[in-house]
């Protein structure tokens, strides 16, 4: 490519400058067409799931069709344990300050794991809170804003989505007065995980005996990465950080 110019000077500080300014613009004309359609992220960001769309907003989310795949495989996983009602919606959540928080979360669990990071696609009801005021803040799903549960306060996910259906938010439709509920499709690193009956006294997971096993990171008092149980017809998980979950996916249905 060449780029016309006129310059004065010594000709071969002149001929070296013009090289370099045309490698100059030369680059930069390739990387604004290999980022043409990519998801824009500020430099220092981590990298965004390949089915986020273009975003302006730090939280933007996007209504999935009922005929993509991404439709397909969420609806599935929903309709396992409620196949008698019907999905109205589904929205596809993108907040770049959730998600940054929850990969950085992420790689702390891999190191101290060796890489067990177990992440899980599990459910969530919110009941009277807006899932709204999750989604588009700073600190997603809170568990200071948690009831006294089972497994004391914390995050809780269900791998069946009828477990938190019983805790689904509800919205009444201004046409005809009928019930929407919503609820979440979570991304949940449940790491190193500990199964045990339930123990309303729990403020984290318990400490493991021996200490951190992981090549990488050497402490002598860890303690597992969330808690599980069975319950109402679900393995529920329970996470104790806010940073271990992502509302992927929220649901609405009738």
């Amino acid at each position: 490519m060449q780029v016309p110019m006129r310059m004065e000077g010594f000709e071969h500080l002149v001929h070296k400058a013009a090289t370099e300014i045309q490698a100059e613009i030369i680059q930069l004309i390739q990387s604004s067409r290999s980022g043409a359609g990519k998801v824009s992220v500020p430099p220092g960001k981590v990298s965004v799931p390949p089915e986020w769309q273009d975003q302006t907003e730090t939280v933007e989310v996007f209504k999935l069709q009922s005929s993509s795949q991404e439709w397909t495989v969420v609806s599935s996983k929903f309709s396992v344990t409620m196949p008698h009602v019907t999905i109205t919606k589904i929205l596809r959540i993108q907040n770049q300050w959730l998600w940054e928080k929850y990969v950085q979360e992420k790689s702390r669990i891999n190191q101290k794991n060796d890489g067990g990071v177990n992440e899980m696609e599990l459910f969530h009801g919110t009941r009277t809170n807006t899932p709204e005021k999750i989604y588009n803040s700073e600190e997603g799903f809170d568990m200071r804003y948690s009831s006294q549960g089972m497994w004391g306060m914390a995050n809780y996910f269900a791998v069946n989505a009828s477990y938190s259906a019983m805790y689904a938010y509800a919205s009444i439709s201004q046409l005809g007065g009928s019930s929407r509920k919503k609820i979440f499709l979570a991304k949940v690193l449940t790491g190193d995980s500990y199964e045990c009956a339930p123990d309303k006294t729990l403020r984290m997971p318990p400490q493991k005996l021996g200490g951190s096993t992981s090549s990488e990171v050497q402490l002598k008092q860890v303690h597992y990465d969330s808690v599980n149980g069975y319950t109402r017809g679900s393995q529920v998980y329970m996470t104790y950080s806010n940073n271990r979950a992502y509302p992927a996916y929220l649901i609405s249905y009738v």
